[in-house]
């Protein structure tokens, strides 16, 4: 999930939320007078509210440059990404203004919108996420999801006889690839409920939910302070080392790194010890590797990347 570099730009961030504050505010002031068909009035408030809108964009711009710093560099670039991505869609908004059937400026609107909101949800996975598996590769499917629930639903929510045909067709797939822990499940959840909501019509409510419910999370995560480990090796020994665990505690908090304590098993020929580590650099790897050999050079280690068992 790499975006082009202009799209990750300073000039480009502050562009983004310019556009999407402008876009709503005065979107929403044409939504108005064309649904009361009062063109004088628009005249008058289109610039009033253009105005409000770059307001309420520098806003936005200045509040999240105050928080995403807070995050480490790789996490905050990645959340701006998927606020990039966010702030474009705004831009959909100006489909209403289109001498189009309702239909669709709706589907439009609700068809940009889901894509949008998708690729906001991954990042916040990907950043705020506890799962050991590899989360950009598994975020990577959210955006093509919630375009196809949201095409799904509407094409079949205005007749029963293809809401039926459509519960025959999906009776015939079998889904074989299980989910392995229940966080991947709930955002799988929230990417179905996101399309749902915009092919259905319900762009207010959806949206609000959705602001709700990634605030919430990332609110949850923080206050957490859940380890998040991108590189997770589960080092496991075994031999008739009676000290593993405490030397190799020793060892990994003298060196800094992020570990979880796993598994343990004592007898009277051999031990078995598990950590899952936080492993970024082939050196470090090394070093554990050379450590282990010298202290116990008749016990056995093995070194798996944990998202390989996942």
């Amino acid at each position: 999930m790499t975006d082009t570099p202009w799209l990750s730009g300073k000039k480009f961030r502050l562009a983004g939320c310019l556009l999407a504050g402008v876009s709503v505010a005065s979107a929403s002031v044409i939504d108005r007078a064309q649904a009361h068909a009062d063109l004088s009035s628009l005249i008058r408030t289109l610039p009033v509210a253009a105005a409000v809108g770059l307001a309420a964009g520098c806003l936005y711009y200045l509040a999240l440059r105050y928080v995403l710093p807070r995050l480490e560099r790789r996490q905050a670039d990645e959340l701006w990404s998927g606020l990039n991505w966010f702030n474009l869609c705004a831009l959909s908004l100006w489909l209403a203004i289109l001498p189009l059937p309702a239909a669709y400026i709706d589907f439009g609107i609700g068809f940009v919108f889901s894509g949008g909101c998708a690729r906001l949800a991954s990042s916040v996975y990907v950043v705020f996420g506890a799962s050991l598996s590899n989360r950009k590769r598994f975020a990577n499917t959210f955006v093509m999801l919630a375009l196809t629930i949201m095409l799904v639903i509407t094409v079949v929510k205005a007749s029963l006889a293809l809401s039926l045909g459509l519960v025959g067709a999906l009776s015939i797939i079998r889904f074989r690839t299980a989910i392995k822990e229940p966080e991947e499940l709930a955002f799988l959840f929230f990417t179905v409920a996101i399309g749902l909501g915009f092919g259905a019509g319900r762009f207010g409510i959806t949206l609000t939910a959705f602001w709700a419910i990634c605030v919430g999370f990332v609110l949850f995560r923080r206050i957490q302070s859940a380890k998040h480990m991108e590189n997770a090796f589960l080092v496991t020994m075994y031999g008739p080392g009676r000290d593993f665990l405490p030397s190799m505690t020793r060892f990994l908090e003298e060196h800094g790194l992020s570990y979880e304590f796993t598994r343990l098993e004592t007898g009277d020929a051999a031990n078995h010890v598990s950590f899952l580590v936080e492993i970024d650099s082939a050196g470090t790897l090394a070093a554990l590797n050379d450590h282990f050999q010298e202290r116990y050079p008749e016990a056995n280690m093995t070194m798996v990347q944990a998202r390989s068992l996942i």
